[in-house]
């Protein structure tokens, strides 16, 4: 019997983004409170080390973490990448979308482009030659009319489109996210699952 599992994709702390205004232990507790079963720590150009990963789980068994970056890339930094399932610090080092979607693809990960009208010039990675695996759809950060043109670039694309909460503080959990067809256990499973296509977008209400 498969089980659904209601995921958080793209979520700040203040423990690494300076723009988040909540810590690492109340954005669980509240993601627990509103029926999260798995998220993805996603901090601006900063990873999370496994121990820093195993030591934040221990303290909160009832939920799956796992771990993520969102890169700033092009020449503004208007271009923003999420990988989910690593950290591996070698992808702070990387200077073009390229490389990071190169890398993410070697690694087993899974590559969104984040937010790819909220500013201009963030959509430009889906002109390249490598693309991402999928597109944020519906988030804090994105709405109408920006989640409508991110759905005709993925239907010209074929690429699938992921709604996420772009957490950065408390009120920010529960307003948009996925939820599996079936459960995922480890980080990697994250991308089998967005190719595959095996969810659907929610949004709260």
């Amino acid at each position: 019997m498969f089980l659904r599992m209601k995921v958080e994709l793209h979520l700040h702390t203040s423990r690494y983004s300076a723009c988040s205004q909540n810590t690492p232990a109340a954005m669980m507790e509240r993601l627990i409170q509103t029926g999260y079963d798995a998220v993805f720590i996603t901090e601006h150009n900063a990873v999370w080390s496994d121990e820093e990963i195993a030591q934040l789980q221990s303290g909160f068994p009832e939920i799956k973490i796992f771990p993520g970056v969102e890169l700033s890339t092009g020449v503004d930094g208007s271009q923003h990448i999420l990988v989910l399932g690593t950290t591996d610090s070698e992808y702070l080092k990387l200077r073009s979308a390229e490389q990071i979607l190169q890398k993410s693809r070697q690694d087993g990960c899974l590559s969104v482009l984040a937010h790819p009208f909220r500013w201009a010039g963030g959509a430009e990675i889906l002109k390249g030659k490598i693309l991402p695996d999928a597109i944020e759809y519906y988030s804090g950060n994105h709405k109408h009319p920006d989640a409508e043109m991110t759905l005709e670039v993925s239907k010209r694309l074929n690429l699938p489109i992921v709604n996420t909460g772009d957490v950065h503080s408390l009120a920010d959990i529960n307003q948009f996210w996925i939820e599996t067809h079936y459960p995922i256990e480890s980080p990697g499973d994250i991308r089998k699952v967005v190719l595959e296509r095996a969810y659907d977008n929610r949004i709260f209400g």
